[in-house]
C-alpha cells in the first residue's frame, strides 16, 4: 500500500505546518497545590477511588493521551499488573485465558460502559473520548453482569453534557522504526457535544487511523495481502435527565479495522539445529534473531474485524435515595483473516483462515440502596446469551516440489481414477490439512447481591453473593474434506451441552483508621463458565471443559497523605485456581486443544505512589510482584526434544511448580509530569514514562521467555485554554522486544527441531510523533 505512504508524508508534513491551534487538550492542566480527587465505579457506583476496597488501577482521559495510548493493548504500560497475550487475550496477576478458541469465555472480562462483552476479540476497539480506564485487579464477577475469575477492565466513555455546547478535534502523526524505511502512521480523533433540549444531550465522537505496518515483507506475496492497518470509529450517546429523578441514556457504536499488522506481526526468532527452514530463509535474506522484523511470506495475510451495538441505561431515583435501573444492550462481531502460518516464501502450510460471527444480547435489572446511612448496597438480575459461528481451514503442500503433488501417494488436486495405485482414487485438498465449522450458544442468568453494614464509625462489614446458572452447547463438524495429512480427527463429529449452578461470594472488612486512610481485606470465591475446545483431541471425545474456580482474598490500605499531596495504595494478595482452561498444542495431532489444568496459584503485592512534591509536578509510581505458578498440571503437552520420561510414554508431562504463561515477576511504571506557565496564557507541558517488566513467561519450551523490558516514553508541548501541540516518542530508546514468543509447529513435527517464533506490536519499536488539536 505504498500510495499509502505517500498521503500520510503529505498529512505528516501538514500536522508539522499547522499553527498551534490543533490539541490533543480537553481539559486545562492542573495547576493546583494537591492531587485531585479520582472517582471510578469500580463498585458500580461513583465514588473515590480511596474509599474502594480492592486494588483498582485508573487511568484517566489525560493519561490516556499524554502517554498515547491507543488501544487496550498499550494500556499495559501504564497498568502493570496487566499483561497482553496472542489475539486480543490478557492476563491479570498472572492469571488469563491465552487461546484462540471463541468458545470459551475470558478469564480477564472486558466492560464497556456497564455491558460486559462477551469474546476478547473486541479489545481491538479502538480508544476514542474514553474518559477513563479502571482496571480491577482480581475476581470481579460479583457485580459486573459476567464472570471474571482474574480481573476486569471497565472502560467508561465520555457521556453527553447537559446544556453545554463542546467538542475537541485532534491530529497525530507518526513515524515508527522498520527495517528499510521507517513506517508512517496518521491518527484523528473527535467529539461534539449539543444540547438537545434544556434537559437532553447529544454526544457524537468518531476515529480515523491508518498505520504502516511493523514487520517488513521482503517479497511480493500472491493474493490478498494487507499488512497496513486502517481503523474507522463512530460512537453516539443520548442523555435525557428532566431532574424529576428518570433518566435515559441511549448509546450505539461501530468500529471496522482491516490489516493483520498489530495482530500477526510474527517473525523467526531463533531456529533449531535441524531446521527446515535455514537455507529457504537465508536464501530470501532472513535473518532470524531476536531483533529481527522481515519475513519472506508467499502466502495471503489480511484481517477484517467489525463491530457494533446498541445500548440502553434507564434508571429512576426514587425520593428516599433508591435508585432502579435497567441496561439493555446488544452487540455484534465479524472477524475474518488469514495468514501464511509458516512465514516462508514457499508454500509448507500457507493458508490458514478464520471466520467468526459473534452476536450477544444481555438484560440487567438493578436496584442500588442509597448509601447515606449504616446499611447500603445493591442486588439484582442478569441475563447473557450469546451465538458464535466459526469456520476455520488450514492448508499446505509442506514444501514438495509441484510435479509430485497430483501423483500417488499424495493425490493432491489429482484426477481421479480407477484401479490399483499408482492410480488416484481419491483427489486430496491439500497435502496437510485442517478444516471445521462450528455453532455455539451460551446463556447465563444471575441473581446477586452486595451489602454493607457500619458496625461502628470506622468499621464497615461487606458482604455479597452470586448465584449464576450457565448453560452452553456446541455443534463442532471437523475434516470432512480430503488430505494426505489430516491436522486433527478425521470426519469427526461433536454435539454437546453443559450446564452448572454457582454461588460466588465474597466477605470482607474495611476500617478508616482517620478520615483519609482506609484498611480493608477480604476473601470470596470467583468464577468462570463452563465451554468447549474447539477442536477434539480423538474421535468422539468430551470437547467440554469444566468452570474455572478461583478462591482467594486481599489485604490493603489506602491513604491521603500531607494535605493530599501524596496517595498511597497498597496491597497483598493470594489465589488459588482449580480447573484452570487454558490451550496447548498437540504435536501428533498437530491441533491446538483446550483442557482444563489442575491447579495454580498467584500471589504476592500491588503497590501505587502519586505525589505532588510542587505545583504543577505529578509524580507516580505503579508496582506489582506476582509469582503464579501451576500446583499441578498433569495433561501439559511436551515440547519437541523435551527430556521428561512422560513425554515418551503418552507426550505430556506435570507442570507442576512452572510459571504460568503470561506472568512476569516485578512490573513498574515510573511517571513524572510537569506544567509550567510559559506566558499569561500559555503553559510549557512535559512527562517521562519508564516501564519495567522483569522475563515474562510464554510457554515451558527454552527460549519461550520474553526478556526484561525496559521503555521510557517522553513528550513535550505546549497548550493553551483551547490548544496544544506536543512532541513524543514512545519506546524512545528503540528497545525491540516481542510480546510473546511461540514454538514453530512445522519443525515440531517435521524436524524435530525446536525453532521459535516471535510476536510483535506497535509498542515493540520506537514511535516518534506530533500530536496537536483544538477544543472548545
Amino acid at each position: 500500500m505504498r500510495t499509502c505512504q505517500s498521503i500520510k508524508m503529505l498529512l505528516l508534513a501538514s500536522c508539522a505546518a499547522m499553527v498551534p491551534g490543533f490539541a490533543l487538550a480537553q481539559a486545562p492542566a492542573a495547576q493546583d497545590d494537591v492531587l485531585a480527587e479520582i472517582i471510578v465505579t469500580a463498585q458500580r457506583r461513583s465514588e473515590s477511588v480511596l474509599k474502594v476496597p480492592t486494588s483498582v488501577a485508573v487511568v484517566s482521559a489525560d493519561l490516556l493521551e499524554s502517554n498515547g495510548v491507543n488501544d487496550l493493548a498499550s494500556i499495559t504500560k501504564l497498568t502493570p499488573s496487566l499483561q497482553t497475550g496472542i489475539d486480543d487475550t490478557f492476563s491479570i496477576r498472572g492469571i488469563g485465558t491465552n487461546t484462540y478458541a471463541p468458545t470459551v469465555e475470558s478469564t480477564v472480562s472486558q466492560v464497556v460502559d456497564d455491558v460486559v462483552l462477551g469474546i476478547p476479540a473486541f479489545a481491538a476497539n479502538a480508544f476514542y473520548d474514553v474518559a477513563r480506564v479502571e482496571v480491577l485487579n482480581g475476581p470481579q464477577g460479583l457485580l459486573f453482569g459476567k464472570n471474571a475469575s482474574a480481573g476486569l477492565v471497565n472502560i467508561t466513555t465520555a457521556n453527553p453534557v447537559l446544556g453545554e455546547t463542546s467538542g475537541f478535534i485532534d491530529a497525530e502523526g507518526t513515524s515508527r522504526f522498520r527495517p528499510g524505511s521507517n513506517g508512517l502512521g496518521i491518527r484523528n480523533r473527535a467529539a461534539l457535544n449539543v444540547p438537545v433540549t434544556e434537559t437532553s444531550a447529544l454526544r457524537v465522537a468518531g476515529t480515523y487511523s491508518s498505520q504502516d505496518s511493523l514487520v517488513r515483507n521482503v517479497i511480493k506475496p500472491v493474493g490478498r495481502y494487507e499488512d497496513d492497518v486502517e481503523e474507522k470509529g463512530a460512537r453516539i450517546k443520548f442523555l435525557s435527565d428532566p431532574g424529576n429523578g428518570f433518566t435515559v441514556n441511549l448509546g450505539g457504536d461501530y468500529f471496522k479495522r482491516t490489516g493483520i499488522s498489530g495482530f500477526w506481526d510474527t517473525t523467526y526468532r531463533t531456529l533449531g539445529a535441524n531446521t527446515q527452514y535455514r537455507t529457504i530463509l537465508g536464501n530470501a535474506g532472513i535473518v532470524p534473531g531476536a531483533d529481527n522484523l522481515e519475513i519472506a511470506q508467499d502466502g495471503q495475510s489480511w484481517r477484517d474485524i467489525e463491530m457494533g451495538g446498541v445500548q440502553a441505561k434507564l434508571a429512576y431515583v426514587f425520593d428516599d435515595g433508591l435508585e432502579l435501573s435497567s441496561i439493555s444492550a446488544w452487540k455484534k462481531m465479524d472477524h475474518s483473516y488469514a495468514n501464511d502460518s509458516d512465514q516462508t516464501p514457499v508454500n509448507f502450510l500457507n493458508v490458514n483462515t478464520n471466520s467468526t460471527q459473534y452476536e450477544q444480547l444481555s438484560q440487567e435489572v438493578r436496584l442500588a440502596l442509597p448509601d447515606d446511612g449504616p446499611f447500603g448496597g445493591q442486588a439484582g438480575l442478569y441475563y447473557f446469551q450469546s451465538n458464535t459461528d466459526n469456520a476455520v481451514q488450514r492448508g499446505g503442500f509442506n514444501n514438495l516440489p509441484a510435479a509430485a503433488l497430483p501423483r500417488f501417494p499424495f493425490c493432491v488436486n489429482a484426477t481421479v481414477t480407477a484401479g490399483p495405485p499408482p492410480a488416484c482414487g481419491v483427489s486430496n485438498l491439500y497435502f496437510l490439512g485442517q478444516d471445521s465449522r462450528l455453532e455455539s450458544q451460551v446463556r447465563s442468568y444471575a441473581a446477586f447481591g452486595q451489602f454493607n453494614y457500619a458496625l461502628t464509625d470506622q468499621l464497615k462489614l461487606t458482604t455479597g453473593g452470586r448465584l449464576t446458572y450457565d448453560k452452553a452447547s456446541i455443534d463442532l463438524v471437523e475434516n470432512t474434506k480430503k488430505y494426505f495429512v489430516t491436522l486433527g480427527v478425521p470426519n469427526n463429529v461433536s454435539k454437546g451441552d453443559v450446564d452448572n449452578t454457582n454461588f460466588s461470594w465474597k466477605i470482607g472488612l474495611d476500617y478508616d483508621l482517620d478520615p483519609n486512610t482506609l484498611v480493608y481485606g477480604f476473601y470470596g470465591r470467583g468464577y468462570k463458565g463452563p465451554g468447549f475446545s474447539n477442536a477434539s483431541p480423538k474421535a468422539g471425545a468430551d470437547i467440554s471443559v469444566r468452570p474455572e474456580i478461583s478462591k482467594g482474598g486481599e489485604v490493603g490500605v489506602k491513604s491521603s497523605l500531607l494535605d493530599r499531596k501524596l496517595i498511597i495504595s497498597a496491597s497483598v494478595f493470594h489465589t488459588r485456581f482449580t480447573d484452570l482452561q487454558v490451550q496447548s498444542f498437540d504435536e501428533v495431532l498437530q491441533a491446538n486443544t483446550l483442557t482444563n489444568a489442575a491447579t495454580a496459584t498467584t500471589k504476592g503485592a500491588d503497590l501505587t505512589l502519586q505525589a505532588r512534591p510542587m505545583r504543577g509536578l505529578t509524580l507516580g509510581a505503579s508496582l506489582s510482584y506476582t509469582d503464579a505458578k501451576f500446583n499441578s498440571y498433569p495433561g501439559a503437552q511436551c515440547y519437541v526434544l523435551q527430556s521428561n520420561p512422560s513425554c515418551a510414554v503418552n507426550n505430556t508431562f506435570d507442570a507442576g511448580g512452572l510459571r504460568v504463561p503470561l506472568s512476569a515477576k516485578f512490573t513498574s511504571t515510573l511517571t513524572a509530569d510537569y506544567t509550567v506557565p510559559v506566558t499569561d496564557s500559555l503553559d510549557g507541558v512535559t512527562g517521562v514514562t519508564y516501564y519495567h517488566r522483569s522475563p515474562l513467561n510464554s510457554g515451558f519450551a527454552p527460549g519461550m521467555t520474553v526478556p526484561t523490558t525496559d521503555r521510557f516514553d517522553a513528550n513535550l508541548g505546549i497548550k493553551a485554554e483551547s490548544w496544544s501541540v506536543s512532541l513524543f516518542c514512545k519506546n524512545c530508546f528503540n528497545q525491540i522486544r516481542p510480546y510473546a514468543i511461540g514454538n514453530d509447529a512445522g519443525d515440531a513435527v517435521n524436524a524435530k527441531t525446536l525453532s521459535l517464533t516471535q510476536r510483535f506490536n506497535y509498542d515493540s519499536v520506537r514511535t516518534l510523533g506530533v500530536r496537536m488539536g483544538v477544543n472548545f
